[in-house]
């Protein structure tokens, strides 16, 4: 028998409040502090995940004030991380790293966003969030909006998070990520998705129902039951028009099934 020395790791935060800590750490890593963070035993990865440790144990105890402005900051910056933005970190997938899957921490964020929110603050917030999302797709945030939401209040958010939109071109990926949510938003109810929970998805929405499997590109996945509104999901798609080609339009419009 031999005695093993065992390295326990203790944080604690730097700064006054866990929301400071989080913004002075995302700060240093779009500096690069954590650019080659697997030569360097991890750290910034250690850290991310007490974040998510901590802010699950405070929303565990209720406090959803606090837990929704600090997921609303870290979840979008790993969300942009993750997609390789700006390089901040040498992980292929950082989400692939937490042994949560991290469906999980979008769902308490929205959870919290509902519940803490006013339309504008909330139309703020998933408007940013949306625009984060590049390669990712999730179920938890759309499926706590419709059953957190009342359909007056959808409508509002809507046309709050529309206005977001103005002046859309081509180049303005960050908006064109606002209106496939909101798209997403109005898919057809209980239609099946031939994808795991979580998939990287590029580009247009496309491909993600049984019968699209040979077109390329991926958005959101997994099992949806969405409100059925076909009206009001071609009303998103003419957002488009004359913004995307002739062909990525027709697709967006031809895509949503009865």
């Amino acid at each position: 028998m031999k005695i093993k020395k065992a390295v326990k790791y203790n944080y604690e935060l730097t700064e006054e409040t866990l929301e400071k800590d989080i913004g002075k750490f995302i700060e240093k890593a779009k500096k690069g502090d954590y650019h080659m963070d697997k030569m360097h035993g991890n750290e910034g990865l250690k850290m991310i995940k007490q974040y998510l440790k901590i802010l699950n144990e405070k929303f565990k105890n209720n406090e959803l004030e606090e837990c929704k402005n600090c997921y609303h900051k870290l979840i979008p910056f790993l969300l942009s991380a993750s997609s390789a933005e700006g390089d901040l970190f040498d992980y292929n997938d950082m989400l692939a790293m937490f042994s949560k899957d991290f469906d999980d921490y979008v769902r308490n964020y929205f959870i919290c966003l509902v519940k803490t929110c006013s339309i504008d603050e909330l139309a703020d917030k998933i408007s940013e969030y949306s625009s984060s999302l590049d390669v990712y797709g999730f179920d938890s945030d759309k499926e706590i909006l419709l059953n957190g939401l009342s359909k007056e209040q959808l409508n509002q958010l809507e046309e709050k998070m529309i206005i977001k939109t103005k002046g859309m071109t081509k180049k303005d990926m960050a908006k064109h990520e606002i209106i496939y949510f909101l798209m997403d938003i109005s898919k057809t109810q209980n239609q099946k998705i031939d994808a795991p929970p979580r998939l990287k998805r590029r580009g247009l929405i496309g491909a993600r129902f049984l019968d699209a499997r040979s077109v390329p590109h991926t958005k959101v996945c997994g099992f949806q039951t969405l409100r059925h509104d076909k009206n009001k999901y071609l009303s998103l798609c003419e957002k488009f028009n004359g913004v995307l080609d002739n062909k990525e339009y027709e697709y967006l419009k031809g895509e949503y099934e009865e």
